[in-house]
């Protein structure tokens, strides 16, 4: 007998001799077999009489840690990983939580204590109070009960729709449900839904997330496998989570990109949790406040069920501020917003003011345009005022503020765009009163009551600060360099552009406003944005990508390859690569060259494929890898299905 054996290594499986004292059940156990001179623990995925190769080493153990780590639809999910996103399965066997089993079976684990989560701020508790429910289809109870694959999209008028939805359908099918994962965009968010999840089963919660300490992991996964815990709540990597038995899967605020991968296996959680759904057959929940554009592609051709709520949520206004009526253009704060400011102050109400950059600004010449650049990674440098200095936000490269252009060497070099701290001394300035200012750190408090024992009226952030801040309520809020957003060259900045909006409505009240500051006020997308419009954004966003050719009727697949030096050469052994590969019913852009993002390897050439066929594109991006890879001194990152290019 022969085993082929995975290991959580970026290797495709090795075949083994099988000892003859082996259980018949092999397939799925844990074992222990040598590899480059040491043993090491892998995973039985298949077993067969014979051999094609020449002599076999032997398995050397076959461990009791979890009778089968893998059952039949865990091998088809992690072989599904390795095919759709082009790795090796013992990439996706190391995403699986299978070295955390290893090191508890070895290290031995204690007595599992569960950490209490205390819901400081009470957001969900407070967002399931008098919260109007969609009726729920029938068939949905039904999935989960009987554990048929179907999957559902919740499209919500609200945070509170969405939270009360879940915590409705937990409820009512807690006596049903016989294992489930709960999938949250962001840690932070957390703390308040594991309160909910322990109050319906309680001791049955198990967390699982990237901050956890080693042991707290290790301690996690041998609850689940030992099934202590069968309802795992956690951040996009707990879709991996060693259930045996699955019958609901939810995923919430579905279109975060924070669902998706940025090194190792490059997947999106939401797709994997759909697909999980599928091969386990249980029952899908995909909800948000404003649903990715795929999502409301599949539920319009049937693959998804829509549930549909016919409460509207009371939503803050929107204001669209035309800055060229302004004469004072050197100012970032339009004065319909300084007066909105203003009259903040004097309730003592609080506004929030949102901008995509840190720093100052840039820095630009108003005789030629020409913008100071990061000379490696050829992107803008951000000026900060109190140090003279522009910084590159990409490589930390920095210098002194020169005094002439160096394009043109003329002096009339000026801040250009706005930053965060730009921001803040116009409106200190203007109002004559501080303003908070949130920014990535470490060990930055979360709350603006732990920011700041004063009160603030004022707090201005990125990004980052609408995380630390998803549970705050302000009475008004402004977004800087929405241009910038909507001009960037992606084929979903609009879509980005909307869901951000959308998402920050969620943090203004009912009776707020937000305003949104533009040089191009008739952009087509503010007038959706202005009125909530999500059929008709959808629906102009939809025609847009079938014009282009674009996800979701095409497929993508991205290639970044890094090498150190020879860039010409290697654009020309890749140009030959790609003329030596079929490209029938595929389109290639590129090899171009881009910033690289590594600083071991000074250059990036990057190539995007794309298809209005699955298989082919997968197929073909498959064949072009095994090619690209017999090519010396490079890397190959391969991203499917992209979220930016």
């Amino acid at each position: 007998m022969y085993a082929d054996v995975v290991f959580p290594l970026k290797l495709p499986p090795l075949t083994y001799k099988v000892p003859e004292n082996a259980p018949h059940d092999l397939k799925g156990r844990i074992v222990k077999a040598p590899l480059m001179g040491k043993s090491h623990y892998g995973v039985v995925i298949s077993v067969t009489n014979e051999s094609t190769i020449g002599e076999k080493k032997n398995i050397n153990e076959i461990q009791s840690i979890h009778p089968h780590f893998a059952s039949e639809s865990t091998l088809s999910f992690l072989k599904w990983l390795s095919d759709y996103y082009l790795t090796s399965m013992g990439i996706a066997l190391k995403s699986s939580f299978f070295e955390e089993t290893i090191k508890a079976w070895v290290m031995g684990h204690g007595s599992w204590v569960m950490d209490k989560a205390k819901d400081k701020n009470g957001s969900v508790s407070q967002s399931l109070a008098h919260c109007p429910l969609p009726l729920v289809p029938s068939d949905f109870y039904s999935s989960v009960k009987e554990k048929k694959y179907k999957s559902f999209l919740f499209h919500a008028p609200s945070i509170s729709h969405e939270y009360s939805l879940l915590n409705e359908v937990l409820n009512k099918s807690r006596s049903d449900m016989q294992g489930a994962i709960i999938l949250v965009p962001e840690i932070g968010q957390i703390e308040g839904f594991a309160s909910m999840l322990e109050n319906i089963f309680g001791e049955k919660v198990c967390v699982l997330h990237s901050r956890l300490t080693k042991k707290k992991r290790m301690d996690a996964v041998m609850r689940i496998i030992t099934r202590q815990s069968d309802v795992i709540l956690g951040t996009r990597s707990a879709i991996f989570a060693p259930l045996k038995n699955i019958s609901f899967i939810a995923v919430l605020n579905e279109h975060s990109p924070s669902y998706k991968g940025k090194e190792g296996l490059r997947y999106n959680a939401r797709d994997a949790a759909v697909m999980r759904g599928f091969i386990e057959k249980s029952c899908v929940l995909l909800s948000s406040v404003c649903p990715s554009i795929e999502s409301i592609y599949n539920s319009k051709i049937g693959k998804y069920a829509q549930i549909t709520s016919s409460n509207e949520s009371m939503r803050p206004k929107i204001k669209i501020i035309d800055i060229n009526k302004y004469k004072e253009k050197a100012l970032t704060i339009s004065k319909d917003v300084l007066k909105e400011a203003k009259d903040i102050v004097s309730k003592g109400e609080r506004f929030l003011f949102l901008v995509n950059r840190k720093g100052y600004s840039l820095i630009r010449c108003k005789d030629c345009g020409h913008i100071v650049q990061c000379k490696k990674c050829e992107v803008p440098l951000v000026f900060y005022k109190g140090r003279d200095i522009v910084r590159c936000p990409y490589c930390g490269y920095e210098e002194k503020v020169s005094e002439s252009c160096e394009e043109c060497k003329g002096f009339n070099i000026k801040p250009f765009g706005a930053g965060t701290e730009r921001v803040r001394e116009e409106l200190e300035d203007a109002l004559k009163t501080d303003a908070l200012l949130i920014e990535r750190a470490k060990n930055a408090p979360k709350t603006i009551s732990e920011l700041s024992p004063d009160f603030t009226s004022f707090v201005i952030g990125t990004a980052y600060a609408t995380k630390k801040l998803r549970d705050e309520k302000f009475d008004a809020a402004a977004l800087f360099n929405m241009d910038m957003l909507l001009s960037m060259p992606d084929f979903r900045a609009y879509e980005r552009t909307f869901q951000e909006v959308t998402q920050i409505s969620q943090m203004v009240k009912p009776d707020g406003t937000i305003f949104l500051q533009s040089w191009n006020p008739k952009n087509k997308v503010f007038r959706f944005i202005r009125n909530y419009d999500f059929h008709g954004f959808y629906e102009y966003e939809l025609s847009q990508r079938k014009m282009l050719d674009y996800p979701p009727f095409s497929r993508i697949i991205l290639f970044n390859i890094f090498l150190k030096k020879d860039v010409q050469k290697f654009l020309h052994d890749i140009q030959k690569v790609i003329e030596d590969t079929n490209t029938d019913g595929m389109e290639i852009l590129g090899p171009v060259e881009i910033p690289s993002a590594l600083k071991s390897y000074k250059h990036c050439i990057q190539m995007l494929l794309k298809s209005k066929d699955r298989k082919l594109i997968h197929n073909r991006a498959k064949n072009l890898l095994g090619k690209l890879e017999k090519l010396k001194g490079i890397k190959i990152n391969i991203n499917v299905d992209p979220l930016k290019i």
